[in-house]
């Protein structure tokens, strides 16, 4: 877990992996006034109220991330990582926030940062994905190794960093109000968070 200052406010990060639960120790541990999570809102309000059971991936990326993480133990959709969050968070009475954008924030990005060719290069993508040896030694190095390949064009790249902006934007905002924070990042966008944050 990574700790950043902003002015009196003591932001925590942990870097999580969606499908994998990880998160109840450290929100009982730090005790913070607010749990922010890398999901818009939502997917937030959506987990609030989900009592499902396991959903099904939606596309070929997601296929590949499940069976990757598979090698560790059979990963969980929704993520547990911030079911069990959310969770843990009501239980407690600790304030919950959605940090990534919104799905029209996002949807709006999307259009301005990848292009149509690059769109078109998807099924490229699938094919060059379903070849794929992963080398990983731990769910982390799985995770950031599917990510340089999925977000690896320039127009995906782009927008990836502009989440990390926008969600470092975010807890920013949070911090000038809340004194204690931890923060649930997403193995892939917590280093660029991170450096938004600190610089």
């Amino acid at each position: 877990m990574d700790e950043v200052r902003l002015g009196p406010a003591s932001v925590n990060i942990l870097s999580v992996v969606r499908g994998l639960p990880t998160v109840a120790d450290a929100i009982r541990t730090t005790k913070p006034g607010v749990v922010a999570l890398s999901i818009g809102p939502e997917e937030l309000e959506t987990l609030r109220v989900y009592h499902g059971g396991s959903l099904e991936p939606e596309n070929f990326e997601e296929e590949i991330y499940v069976a990757g993480l598979s090698a560790w133990e059979p990963p969980v959709k929704p993520p547990p990582c911030f079911t069990e969050a959310v969770r843990v968070a009501e239980k407690q009475g600790t304030r919950l926030e959605a940090i990534d954008m919104d799905e029209v924030t996002y949807t709006e990005n999307y259009v301005d940062c990848v292009s149509t060719l690059e769109v078109i290069f998807q099924g490229r993508l699938e094919r060059k994905l379903a070849k794929k040896r992963f080398d990983a030694k731990t769910p982390q190095e799985f995770v950031l190794a599917w990510d340089a390949e999925v977000n690896g064009p320039p127009g995906f790249a782009r927008l990836q960093a502009m989440r990390e902006a926008y969600m470092a934007a975010r807890v920013r905002q949070i911090a000038d109000a809340e004194s204690s924070i931890l923060a649930l990042i997403e193995v892939e966008r917590s280093k660029g968070v991170l450096a938004a944050l600190r610089s």
